[in-house]
C-alpha cells in the first residue's frame, strides 16, 4: 500500500481548488440570489399585467431564478480566478512542483525544500472530483493530486481510492464511485 507521484502545482490547480471552495461556501447565498431574482420577476410579470397563465408565470420566474444564480456564480468564479491569477504573480509562485508519498505511515509531501509528514488521522478530509484529489489539512487548505497528471489516470485513481478507504473512516470521505 503506497503511492508516489510528483505534481505540479500550477495556476490552473489552484484557481479550480480555490473556485470551488467559494462555490461551496455560497451555496445558500446563491440560492437566495435565484430566489430574490425569481420573485422579482414574478413581481414584474404581476405588476406591468402580462397576460399570462400560472403556469407561464411560475416557469418564467423559475428561469429567472435559475439565470440569476447562474450569473452570480459565475461572477464569484471569474473574480476569485482572478484573485487567485493576481496573488500567484504577487508571490512569485505561479508554480511549483509537489512530492507526494502515501504509504501505511500516512502522506509525506515535499514542497522545494520543505517537508511534511501527516498521519492519516490528522486529515481533515479526503476529496475526489473528476480533476483532482484533495486531500484536506483544513477547511480552506488541501494537498491537490491532479488527475491530468497521472501516468494512468483510471488505474492511479482506483489506486488512492483504496488506500484512502482502507485507512480513513467513511465519514471523512467523499470519493467518486467510478472515477
Amino acid at each position: 500500500m503506497s503511492y508516489r507521484r510528483d505534481f505540479v502545482i500550477g495556476l490552473k490547480e489552484t484557481r479550480d481548488f480555490y473556485t470551488r471552495l467559494l462555490l461551496r461556501s455560497w451555496r445558500k447565498g446563491i440560492l437566495g440570489f435565484g430566489l430574490a431574482g425569481g420573485l422579482t420577476a414574478w413581481y414584474y410579470l404581476n405588476l406591468f399585467q402580462v397576460a399570462a397563465s400560472a403556469l407561464v408565470e411560475i416557469l418564467l420566474s423559475l428561469a429567472a431564478a435559475v439565470v440569476v444564480m447562474a450569473l452570480v456564480a459565475l461572477v464569484m468564479a471569474l473574480a476569485t480566478r482572478w484573485k487567485v491569477a493576481k496573488e500567484s504573480r504577487r508571490s512569485g509562485r505561479e508554480r511549483y512542483v509537489q512530492h507526494t508519498r502515501i504509504d501505511g505511515f500516512g502522506l509525506h509531501v515535499t514542497v522545494d525544500d520543505r517537508e511534511a509528514r501527516l498521519g492519516f488521522d490528522k486529515l481533515m478530509k479526503v476529496e475526489e472530483t473528476k480533476k483532482a484529489f484533495y486531500l484536506y489539512l483544513a477547511a480552506n487548505q488541501a494537498w491537490i493530486l491532479p488527475k491530468d497528471q497521472m501516468e494512468d489516470r483510471d488505474g492511479e485513481s482506483r489506486a488512492l481510492r483504496e488506500i484512502f478507504s482502507a485507512v480513513i473512516e467513511s465519514k471523512r470521505l467523499r470519493l467518486q464511485k467510478n472515477g
